[in-house]
């Protein structure tokens, strides 16, 4: 990667996406009495979104040109799955809910998940991971790891790498 003085526009969102990354992983391995908190454990899973949603944008605007200024990670994914097709380019996330799965055992979970849903939207996970819980913004809370933010670093690097 160039340094941000001579990166172009695209450059640097993508140095940014990195950057979210490396935050959120010193993040997660500090040592800190907030650490256990879900406020802070949000703000960590924050710098994962931002930079999947960086990466995402940077991946779109160097195969079209332009990308959509949203902050929709779902659309953002489809168009770019829709762009990038091949298995290097696949990146897991904890923030793709599509593939989520009841458990039988757990009587009434389907339910609960799809209301769940309806009311704490995905399209603003943005929103949720930013704010303080509340009625409207209380209904998701993430534990990542240093070794997820390492893997999605790598898949990053990977898929950036590997051209169109």
């Amino acid at each position: 990667m160039s340094k941000t003085g001579s990166a172009t526009g695209s450059e640097q969102t993508l140095s940014m996406a990195m950057a979210y990354i490396e935050v959120g992983k010193a993040s997660v391995m500090a040592e800190t009495e907030l650490k256990h908190d879900s406020e802070y454990q949000n703000a960590v899973a924050y710098q994962m979104l931002h930079a999947i949603e960086l990466f995402f944008k940077y991946m779109i605007r160097k195969k079209e040109g332009m990308v959509a200024h949203i902050h929709d990670l779902k659309a953002l994914e489809e168009q770019y799955y829709r762009l990038y097709t091949s298995n290097v380019h696949k990146i897991h996330h904890p923030f793709d809910f599509s593939a989520y799965e009841t458990c039988e055992l757990n009587e009434g979970e389907d339910i609960l998940t799809r209301a769940h849903l309806a009311k704490f939207k995905p399209k603003f996970l943005d929103q949720h991971l930013r704010y303080p819980a509340d009625d409207r913004t209380g209904g998701f809370s993430f534990s990542i790891d240093a070794s997820i933010f390492e893997s999605l670093r790598n898949e990053m690097l990977r898929a950036s790498a590997s051209g169109c």
